[in-house]
């Protein structure tokens, strides 16, 4: 009776999360067509009759105030600062804020700087406050007391807005509804080595799907940064929400339920610097995968209370929960090896149920590699073998990314809200110590390598060959994460290449 129990338990969850990865699927290739109609008809440079005139004598130039909030960002503290006072925009509606929240020598750099320009006469202001109470959102909530512009452009720390962001934006606000607004994102480092590519791929694809989450006016999550806030929005929301991680996604999510309008830029492009060790990586999944599953169940009520068309209702669930799902495919990974033993992989269910399971990976994959493709830029030209072999690799990390967000969920349910662990970018990466979720993870991805691993002698044995695709791909994505942790600790910079 208790086997009975156990193996359809095992079964059922199975069955919950490939018909939960069938639903997502869908929804994202209705999504992914859309985005692709709209770059056939290149609606991303919008039609002249719903086009903001964007010249420079436009009259419409509202007081700005420009965030930059800082921690810990020495090497690229200056050249943020560099960057964001060459903006195209009349001075006399233009204030920059530095907000530091640094304990190293960022805040001597980022004091000098400002100093510098500030006697030069940019309206730029240094400000610290006492402590950093509420970490990144406390910041911010901070610095917009501090603010006098009627709207709010954030930047984190390794961002390069190009100059004409502010004229290319603000022109949208013309539009009393619209609270904020999002801009593409590029990544300098993209081509440094796998690592970064499969970072650039990935985050291309989600900026490739908002493309089409926005023209079909779907609830999309935005990043936090390269964006402009409408401050009468932002103090009605009542500001950034300390007690989450995602704080940015959080209040994206706040600003969509409470019915203000956003507008994705896919073509205003500010340049960021994507994490280049495997240590600076998995600790910032596992804050972002905390964080968003936090954000997820946090809205889900209030998202159920909006009306809204089905479809819409189905892709603002697809995208709250999208970092659940991955979560979950780390529980299919865990079900493996019970599996061989509860299962009877001859029974009629399960011929149909892995092989369905296995077309549709496929389809995601091929249309996830397409899309990030298209995002990130990445237009290598290379044989289709290589091409296919690419994609394998591409898929195979989404694996570990499932074991960072399975972890980050559980310490979301543990009540492990509003713990903050900086992202350190450039040189930073190898001299930072990293916090103690960094060595729990690599043990994880050990842990993980070594069960697959086993599981596939124990399918092997029993002739389970439907499991082995699932769990060979595993040990070929915790395989190169592992890879990469040793030639961090014994090569430092010379690490994933």
């Amino acid at each position: 009776m208790l086997f009975e129990l156990l193996s359809f338990f095992t079964q059922a969850v199975f069955f919950v999360v490939v018909v939960y990865f069938a639903l997502y699927v869908l929804l994202e290739l209705r999504i992914l067509f859309i985005s692709r109609k709209v770059e056939q008809r290149k609606l991303t440079e919008l039609t002249e009759e719903t086009q903001p005139s964007l010249c420079i004598g436009d009259d419409y130039r509202p007081p700005v105030s420009v965030l930059l909030p800082v921690h810990n960002e020495s090497s690229v503290v200056e050249r943020l600062i560099d960057a964001v006072c060459r903006l195209h925009y009349p001075a006399d509606r233009l204030e920059i804020l530095v907000l530091d929240d640094s304990s190293d020598d960022t805040s001597r750099l980022a004091q000098t700087r400002v100093e510098w320009y500030a006697a030069q006469g940019v309206n730029i202001r240094y400000i610290c406050r006492g402590d950093r109470q509420g970490y990144k959102a406390g910041n911010l909530t901070y610095g917009i007391r501090q603010a006098s512009g009627e709207f709010l452009a954030v930047f984190d720390a390794d961002f390069i807005p190009p100059a004409d962001f502010l004229l290319k934006t603000i022109p949208w606000f013309k539009d009393p509804q619209l609270g904020f607004l999002q801009t593409g994102i590029g990544y300098e480092n993209k081509n440094k080595s796998f690592l970064t590519r499969f970072q650039a791929m990935e985050m291309g694809h989600q900026q490739y799907v908002t493309v089409g989450l926005s023209e079909d006016g779907d609830m999309a999550s935005l990043s936090g940064s390269s964006c402009v806030w409408r401050k009468s929005c932002i103090e009605a929301l009542g500001g950034w929400d300390a007690s989450v991680v995602t704080e940015d996604v959080d209040l994206g999510y706040r600003a969509q339920l409470g019915e203000w309008k956003y507008a994705y830029l896919r073509d205003v492009v500010s340049m960021s610097l994507l994490p280049e060790s495997i240590s600076a990586f998995r600790v910032q999944r596992e804050r972002w995968g905390r964080g968003l599953i936090h954000s997820g169940f946090k809205h889900i009520r209030q998202m159920f209370r909006q009306r809204m068309p089905l479809i819409k209702r189905l892709h603002a669930i697809s995208m709250m929960f999208s970092s659940v799902l991955l979560a979950s495919i780390y529980v299919l990974v865990l079900l493996s090896l019970p599996l061989n033993y509860l299962v009877d992989f001859d029974a009629a269910s399960m011929q149909w149920i892995l092989p369905a399971f296995f077309c549709l990976v496929a389809v995601w994959g091929l249309n996830n590699a397409f899309g990030a493709n298209k995002g990130a830029g990445l237009n290598r030209k290379t044989c289709i073998a290589s091409t296919l072999w690419d994609i394998y690799l591409y898929i195979a990390m989404f694996l570990p990314m499932a074991l960072y967000y399975f972890a980050g969920g559980i310490r979301a349910l543990l009540g492990v809200h509003g713990e903050f662990n900086r992202t350190p970018k450039g040189e930073d990466e190898y001299k930072v110590n990293m916090p103690p979720i960094n060595i729990i993870l690599l043990m994880g991805e050990l842990f993980t390598f070594i069960y697959s691993t086993f599981a596939i002698w124990v399918a092997m044995q029993k002739g389970n060959y439907f499991l082995i695709p699932l769990n060979f791909t595993v040990c070929v994505g915790f395989g190169m994460v592992l890879f990469w942790s040793w030639q961090e600790a014994y090569g430092n910079e010379q690490a994933i290449r």
